[in-house]
């Protein structure tokens, strides 16, 4: 879905214009073959087809000059666009249909490292390249083990090790997992060691593996506790990703059903934010699947319940606290450098700090733009409004500005609508990325075209 993009968004910086002549325009198969000849690894570009802004991000950090020296030294970059004839297939493959972000492939097209964020900054994307440098050994050693693997080495230990170098690189790891269980001797599945290495490969639900591991809650339980907590919540929610995309593959209603209520259960001490995330699951499932009646009734229930009943002035002082703190602790630790150096000197305190307000708004662009997008009747169309009108009340982007105005082009508001298409372009220039779409978008507002999109 369209609002789980992530964006790491710094400003005021200065770029080179160097990122064209980076990518190739050349299909997916030549990339691999190209990559085949020049010993190079292949940095694929997934562009958003749903997030512009998400690639516009990206494309700031690819006109650094030095990220782009080392793009190219090492690197055979295309990009995959919303109308690229690979998409489809790229997106089966690596499992990307709703995500956007960077791909490191190597010529057989193994996924070494994935990056599925956008930011800005290039030194980010620098130490993602010399990460996916080093899997890239990591992959080639995987390539040894599974040539033994096929070959007939199939010890506990020899899967362990392969299993544990597959969930490093990402990469499937169930079917190895079932087959990892039906060796195992009986007796082993009673050790509480066993079941939480079972438990750090993530089970898909439903799945043997997920089965056996959960079948003797004692012992389980405190295979579990021996997880630290940080890597129980990573744990699962990749089981929740991986299970979602199992029912959204297989459009099985009752098994994301199934989905939804381990999601609640791992909530068990905040009863209302389990549910909270239940109903998100099943809303997520019904759009993924294009079920449109589905998708309408719970997106209504859920936005309303969930994002129109906060308070915008509430939302905002608590952000204005939290700030206030961070910055606090952040000039205390400055304070404390400087006081155990030889000498003072003046510091410029810098951090991130994404407010509540700009994660709410982000969600009821995304609602509102959903239903922009897919009705055209005045009650669906009108409740659309209200989640973008509070959207901007939450925290104003360029990007809910323009669906405000496109909601109030089709609700007959035109001159309200040229206001709020003029705002959204005024931000986006003040923030360095391009507005030719929305120029484009306001010039259909002002002619009246019935469908402002083209």
């Amino acid at each position: 879905m369209k609002k789980t993009c992530i964006i790491i968004l710094f400003l005021n910086v200065s770029f080179s214009v160097f990122a064209q002549k980076t990518f190739q325009n050349i299909s997916f198969e030549k990339a691999l073959e190209l990559s085949g000849e020049t010993g190079k690894l292949i940095f694929l570009q997934f562009e958003s087809a749903t997030c512009k802004r998400c690639n516009e991000v990206a494309d700031k950090a690819f006109e650094d000059r030095e990220l782009t020296i080392k793009l190219e030294q090492t690197f055979i970059c295309i990009k995959i666009g919303p109308s690229d004839p690979d998409r489809e297939r790229i997106s089966n493959l690596y499992n990307v249909k709703e995500n956007f972000g960077s791909l490191f492939l190597d010529q057989n097209k193994t996924l070494i490292h994935s990056f599925l964020k956008s930011t800005t900054r290039a030194v980010e994307y620098k130490e993602q390249i010399d990460l996916a440098i080093y899997k890239s050994g990591e992959e080639a050693r995987i390539n040894d083990l599974e040539k033994e693997y096929r070959n007939g080495v199939k010890s506990v230990e020899m899967i362990e090790l392969l299993l544990r170098k597959r969930k490093t690189l990402n990469l499937e790891t169930d079917s190895l997992l079932n087959e990892y269980l039906s060796i195992l001797p009986s007796d082993s599945l009673k050790l509480w060691s066993r079941l939480a290495f079972i438990a750090q490969m993530a089970p898909i639900i439903g799945s043997a593996a997920d089965i056996q591991l959960r079948k003797d809650y004692t012992i389980f339980n405190k295979a579990w506790r021996s997880i630290s907590y940080p890597d129980r919540v990573i744990i699962n929610n990749r089981i929740i990703q991986k299970s979602l995309q199992k029912a959204i593959m297989e459009k099985s209603e009752s098994y994301a059903y199934r989905v939804a209520s381990f999601v609640q259960s791992t909530y068990s001490g905040d009863l209302a934010t389990g549910k909270k995330y239940y109903n998100y699951n099943i809303l997520k499932f019904y759009k993924e699947t294009n079920d449109t009646v589905n998708y309408r009734v719970r997106a209504i229930d859920y936005y309303d319940s969930y994002y129109m009943t906060l308070s915008v002035d509430s939302i905002k002082k608590a952000d204005s606290v939290k700030r206030s703190l961070q910055l606090n602790k952040h000039r205390i630790a400055a304070a404390n450098k400087a006081d155990s150096g030889s000498f003072k000197q003046r510091q410029v305190i810098q951090f991130a700090f994404a407010p509540a307000t700009q994660h709410f708004t982000s969600e009821l662009n995304y609602a509102a733009f959903s239903f922009y997008k897919m009705f055209d009747d005045p009650f669906n169309t009108n409740k659309a409004l209200q989640w973008s009108k509070r959207a901007n009340e939450f925290f104003e982007t360029p990007e809910a500005m323009d669906t405000y105005a496109r909601l109030l082009y089709k609700t007959g508001n035109i001159t309200e609508a040229v206001t709020w298409e003029e705002k959204a372009i005024s931000l986006k220039k003040k923030r360095g990325f391009p507005v030719a779409e929305l120029e484009a978008i306001l010039a259909n507002i002002k002619k009246g075209k019935p469908d402002i999109d083209d």
